[in-house]
């Protein structure tokens, strides 16, 4: 849990994100789940925070 929260505070405190900031979450993301830092579902739920990032919503 506390990666997800490190990932969120690092990627996603500003409520939005920008391209390159995007890829990066996702990069971030996939790692913690290759680590096994994150579950499978976990990442499922961060990649779709990040989409939502993207797009502007919270």
């Amino acid at each position: 849990m506390a990666a997800i929260l490190e990932w969120r505070a690092r990627f996603l405190d500003e409520g939005t994100l920008q391209e390159a900031d995007y890829d990066q979450a996702l990069v971030a993301a996939q790692q913690l789940e290759q680590s096994g830092l994150v579950s499978p579902g976990e990442w499922v739920a961060m990649v779709r925070q990040a989409n939502a990032a993207l797009l502007g919503q919270r």
